[in-house]
């Protein structure tokens, strides 16, 4: 029977697993944390380490990246996050990309250098990307949830 106490369990546990995302939540979470790389490194990278779990590559090596002029896939995800994410609006966060932002981001991704990586992970969900810029470094690192960032470091020092 369905008491008055466990529906409201069940709601509590539908707002904290249910978030509205813009697409796929995969490539959605890259561009998340691609947009969060940006902001802690302070400009656009010149070159991107992306490792990311097999099932990350699985889930997004073919999809459409949302407001991308078409564009699929991880390299798409991580160039529309650093080129045009809003990290504060989380799975949202290529929701509101312009038409010059798109051509911006396809210009992007002629120019950088990305490298994919599959590293050994026993997460599903696991996404770490490394940006440099000049001398600076920046690291972020997405897992288990698509926004749940457990790391973060800025030309070496640790800021989360």
């Amino acid at each position: 029977m369905l008491t008055q106490e466990r529906c409201e369990a069940y709601i509590r546990i539908l707002e904290e697993e249910l978030h509205t995302a813009t697409g796929c939540t995969e490539p959605i979470a890259i561009a998340y944390c691609a947009a969060k790389l940006r902001a802690l490194l302070g400009k656009q990278p010149e070159r991107i380490l992306a490792e990311v779990s097999g099932n990350i590559i699985k889930n997004v090596k073919s999809v459409v990246v949302p407001n991308t002029g078409g564009q699929k896939g991880i390299r798409a995800a991580i160039c529309a996050g650093i080129v045009a994410g809003r990290a504060e609006r989380e799975l949202e966060v290529i929701a509101s990309i312009t038409q010059e932002e798109q051509r911006e981001i396809a210009s992007y991704a002629e120019r950088t250098s990305i490298e994919i990586q599959c590293p050994d992970t026993p997460r599903m969900l696991d996404i770490r990307l490394t940006g440099f810029a000049g001398t600076d470094q920046a690291v972020v690192h997405i897992a288990n949830h698509h926004t749940n960032v457990i790391y973060e470091a800025l030309n070496g020092e640790v800021r989360l």
